[in-house]
């Protein structure tokens, strides 16, 4: 018969090495897999939803629920106007700027506004 390792061999190594609660597992956790890979599998097996004999679907599925929180828009000011507007003397101005640095060919515009180019070109056929 050999000679196997003994527990109080085994208990000494630990105190020296460490706590001894390196392969303690938690009761009720599951230590096969690990959070990520148990959510995969609930979306492959609980992923359908339940159905009667007629076909009809009596219980969703856990990521298909057809329950939607009641959400409500505040009443703010700031949701409903208009979001791109510019005033006249601004457009004027900035209309300036770029006839003024349109004929140096080593400036260009950097930051090219959200409004249309037909606003600030003028057409000369008008």
């Amino acid at each position: 018969m050999g000679t196997g390792k003994k527990e109080a061999a085994r208990k000494t190594r630990q105190g020296k090495v460490g706590d001894g609660m390196a392969n303690v597992k938690v009761k009720g956790e599951n230590f096969y897999r690990d959070a990520k890979k148990v959510k995969k599998l609930n979306v492959l097996t609980k992923g359908t939803a339940q159905r009667n004999a007629a076909g009809d679907i009596t219980k969703a599925a856990v990521f298909q629920s057809r329950e939607r929180p009641s959400a409500r828009i505040e009443p703010n000011r700031k949701w409903f106007t208009n979001t791109r507007v510019i005033s006249q003397d601004a457009l004027s101005a900035f209309r300036g700027a770029v006839q003024a640095q349109q004929n140096d060919p080593y400036s260009y515009l950097l930051k090219q506004n959200k409004l249309p180019m037909s606003l600030i070109k003028d057409d000369e056929t008008k």
